[in-house]
C-alpha cells in the first residue's frame, strides 16, 4: 500500500523493568491520526534478567522491580556465634550478627543515589551493604533495562533532640506522634489600673517567657549529625550490660599489656565482629590502668604523650589518653578519630570567662551515628588542691551523644561538634554547668534560670529543676542544695512544685545575705540512694546579688526521712510569729512500696505529736496557733516513736 504524500510517522520506545513499549503515531493530510502500541516482555516480571541474576539468600529479600513505599526492615533470625562475646545484649538496636539487614535509607535511596556506582565508605562500624546494592548493574551495561526515575517516598526520621527516650522504628515515627511532655510556657503578668468614665479598669498584659532564646533552647535547634548510612534507629549504650566486657578488660595479664599490638589483640579478639564490645574493652582497660598526670597538667609541661610511652608509664594527660585509644583500636580495624578542643574541667569555675582548658577526646561512627568517647574523664577525677588523681571508673563517658557532651566539651573545629547545625560559641558559653551525674539521675533544669549565672536585685534566688520518674515504679532521684557565700555554707530549701505521670518539678529557693557573688550547688542521689552519705554535685550556678541582703531570712531546715520524699510548703522560714494562726502544709511524694507516711507536729512542750490530716493524696495539712518555742514536724515510726522531718521557731 503506497503511503499518502505528506504522511509522517513517529516512534517512541520506552522500557520499564524488562517490558518494552513501542508507540507508533501516523499522521497524513486529510486522514485521522493512527496510534499503534506494541508491548514486548523481555524477562519475567518481578525478577532480574538471567544474566544479571543475584544469588538468593534466606535472610535477604529479592530485588524489587521498582522503588516501593518505605517498609521497616525485618530482622533475620538471630544467629549465634562462637567466641567470648559472640552476642551483643538485646538492648543494642542494630545487631552485628545480621549483616544482611537492610536499613531504611538503603531500601529507598534518593533518585540521585541510584545513578551513582556503589562506593565503599570507611566507618567505625559500617552498616552492612545489601547484596542487591553490591551487585547493582551499571547503567551503561543494559541501557534498555533502565527504569525511568520515579518519585520515591522519602522516609522522614524524627529524633528527639533532648536526652529523652528514642523512637524505636521509622514506621512508628511515621504513624504516631512522639509522646513527649508538654512544653511549659512560662509567662509573667502585669496589671495596670486606670480610670475610665469614673470606673476603675484593670488592664492585664501577659509577657511571654518561653525561654526561646536561652542556650538550652538554642542547642535543641541542633540535632546530632547522622551519616547517610543511618538506618533510623539509635544506640542506647547506657542500657547495655557491659559486665563481661569490663571483667575481661580488668583481668588482662601484665604480659598481654607489654605492647600495643598484644594488648589490642587481648582486648578485641574475643569479641571479633562485635565492634561495640571491642570499643568497650579498650575504654575499660584505659580507665582502669592509666592515671592522669596531675603535676604535668598543673605545670603545663605535658611531656611525651605518644601511645607507646603512655602504655609504659601508665600515666598521661588527655592527649595521651586519646592517642592510646586510637592506637589500641587500629589493629582491630576500628576507625577512631581524635578531637582537639577545650573542656570545662576542675580548673574552670562556673561562670568563668574562659571557654575551658585544653582537652582531647575521641569520636567514632556506629551505624551512621557519631558518638563520642572521653577516656580521660572516664578514668577518674583530679584534686588540684592535693595535686592527686582519684581513680573512678565512669562509664557515662563511653559513646556519648554529641548533644550531651557539648555541655562541657568544645572542639576547635565546628564540624567535630557533630551537630547539625553546629552551635555558636556564645551558646556554649552560656550553657548551664551540668555534671554527668545529672543525666544518670534524670535531673534537668526547668523554669527561667537555665544558664550558668543567676542575677538578682532583691536578695532572692530560685532555680527550677525537673526529676524524671523511673518507669518501673515512679521513683525519682533526690536533691539538696547549698549556697556558698563568702566562705559560708548557707541552707537552701528545695520545694515540691508540681508533678505529672513522668516528672516531678522542684524549685530551689535561697536568700543572699549580702551583696556580692557566690555559688549555688545542687547535689543528687539516685532513687533509693542513701542521703546520709555525700552525694555528687549535679548542677551549679554563679549567683550575683545587687541587693543589700536586708531581705534575707533564715529558711526552715528539712531532714532526711526514710521511705519517702517530702517538701514543707508552709512555713517557709525558720522563724514565724508566735501566738498566731499558722498553716503547716507538707507535700509527700516518691513513696516507696509498703511505706505509709504518718506526719505529725510536736509542740514546744514535748508532748505527744499531733497527726497531720491528709487533705488530698500526698498533701498533709493542719492549722495551729503557735505557742512560743521550737516546733517540730515529725514522721511517726511507731505508736510513740518518730523521726524528725523539720523544725522551726515561733518567736
Amino acid at each position: 500500500m503506497n503511503p499518502i504524500p505528506g504522511t509522517k510517522t513517529s516512534t517512541k520506545t520506552s522500557t520499564v523493568n524488562g517490558v518494552t513499549t513501542v508507540v507508533t503515531t501516523v499522521t497524513a493530510p486529510g486522514q485521522p491520526t493512527r496510534v499503534t502500541t506494541t508491548t514486548t516482555t523481555t524477562k519475567p516480571a518481578m525478577q532480574p534478567a538471567s544474566d544479571n541474576r543475584q544469588p538468593f539468600q534466606p535472610s535477604q529479600p529479592q530485588q524489587q522491580p521498582r522503588p516501593q513505599p518505605v517498609q521497616v526492615a525485618q530482622d533475620p533470625p538471630e544467629k549465634r556465634k562462637s567466641g567470648f562475646f559472640s552476642t551483643l545484649k538485646k538492648h543494642v538496636l542494630r545487631n552485628d550478627d545480621a549483616p544482611k539487614r537492610t536499613s531504611i535509607i538503603q531500601q529507598n535511596p534518593p533518585v540521585v543515589q541510584q545513578q551513582q556506582p556503589q562506593q565503599q565508605r570507611p566507618a567505625v562500624i559500617p552498616a552492612p551493604i545489601p547484596q542487591q546494592q553490591q551487585q547493582q548493574r551499571p547503567q551503561q551495561q543494559r541501557p534498555q533495562q533502565q527504569a525511568p526515575q520515579l518519585p520515591v517516598p522519602v522516609q522522614t526520621i524524627r529524633l528527639e533532640s533532648d536526652d529523652g527516650p528514642l523512637d524505636r522504628l521509622a514506621e512508628k515515627m511515621q504513624q504516631a506522634t512522639l509522646n513527649r511532655p508538654p512544653v511549659e510556657h512560662h509567662s509573667s503578668t502585669t496589671t495596670t489600673t486606670t480610670s475610665q468614665n469614673g470606673k476603675v479598669v484593670n488592664q492585664t498584659t501577659t509577657h511571654s517567657g518561653d525561654m526561646s532564646d536561652d542556650a538550652i533552647a538554642q542547642l535543641k535547634k541542633s540535632r546530632p549529625l547522622l551519616a547517610e548510612t543511618f538506618g533510623g534507629m539509635r544506640m542506647e549504650p547506657e542500657n547495655i550490660d557491659f559486665s563481661r566486657e569490663d571483667n575481661h578488660a580488668r583481668a588482662c595479664p601484665a604480659g598481654e599489656a607489654a605492647t600495643i599490638s598484644s594488648l589490642s589483640h587481648y582486648l578485641t579478639s574475643p569479641c571479633k565482629g562485635n565492634k561495640i564490645s571491642q570499643l568497650r574493652t579498650i575504654f575499660t582497660w584505659i580507665g582502669n590502668n592509666i592515671a592522669y598526670d596531675v603535676p604535668a597538667f598543673m605545670s603545663g609541661r605535658y611531656g611525651e604523650q605518644g601511645p607507646e610511652y603512655v602504655l609504659r608509664s601508665r600515666k598521661a594527660v588527655c592527649e595521651g589518653y586519646a592517642n592510646l585509644f586510637i592506637a589500641l583500636a587500629e589493629p582491630a580495624g576500628l576507625q577512631v578519630q581524635k578531637v582537639i578542643g577545650v573542656a570545662r574541667g576542675v580548673d574552670v569555675q562556673i561562670g568563668d570567662e574562659r571557654l575551658g582548658s585544653p582537652h582531647a577526646w575521641n569520636a567514632v561512627r556506629i551505624h551512621g551515628e557519631y558518638l563520642l568517647i572521653d577516656s580521660t574523664w572516664g578514668a577518674g577525677v583530679c584534686d588540684l588542691g592535693t595535686r592527686s588523681f582519684k581513680k573512678l571508673f565512669r562509664p557515662f563517658f563511653f559513646l556519648l551523644r554529641p548533644n550531651r557532651l557539648i555541655y562541657t566539651h568544645w572542639p576547635n573545629k565546628p564540624e567535630q561538634q557533630f551537630l547539625n547545625p553546629p552551635i555558636h560559641e556564645n551558646v556554649f558559653r552560656t550553657l548551664p554547668a551540668i555534671k554527668p551525674e545529672s543525666w544518670d539521675l534524670g535531673i534537668k533544669l526547668a523554669g527561667r534560670n537555665r544558664g550558668q549565672v543567676i542575677r538578682t536585685k532583691d536578695d532572692y534566688v530560685e532555680a527550677e529543676i525537673q526529676l524524671k520518674k523511673r518507669p518501673s515504679d515512679g521513683a525519682t532521684g533526690k536533691v539538696v542544695a547549698r549556697l556558698n557565700w563568702k566562705g559560708q555554707s548557707l541552707p537552701v530549701v528545695s520545694q515540691w512544685l508540681r508533678e505529672d505521670e513522668k516528672y516531678v518539678w522542684m524549685v530551689i529557693k535561697c536568700w543572699c545575705p549580702s551583696s556580692g557573688s557566690g555559688e549555688l550547688n545542687v547535689f543528687g542521689w539516685p532513687p533509693g540512694g542513701d542521703q546520709t552519705k555525700n552525694g555528687p554535685q549535679i548542677l551549679g550556678f554563679r549567683v550575683f546579688n545587687e541587693g543589700p541582703g536586708k531581705a534575707s531570712k533564715p529558711l526552715l531546715q528539712q531532714y532526711v526521712v526514710q521511705g519517702f520524699a517530702f517538701s514543707v510548703l508552709e512555713p517557709l522560714y525558720a522563724k514565724v510569729k508566735k501566738n498566731q494562726s499558722q498553716v503547716i502544709r507538707v507535700r509527700v511524694f516518691d513513696v516507696q512500696k509498703g511505706v505509709t507516711p504518718a506526719l505529725a507536729v510536736q509542740a514546744p512542750d514535748g508532748g505527744m505529736p499531733e497527726r497531720l490530716p491528709q487533705v488530698k493524696p500526698g498533701l498533709f495539712e493542719i492549722t495551729k496557733v503557735l505557742t512560743p518555742g521550737q516546733w517540730k514536724i515529725v514522721n511517726m515510726t511507731s505508736e510513740y516513736g518518730f523521726s524528725f522531718a523539720a523544725v522551726f521557731d515561733a518567736e
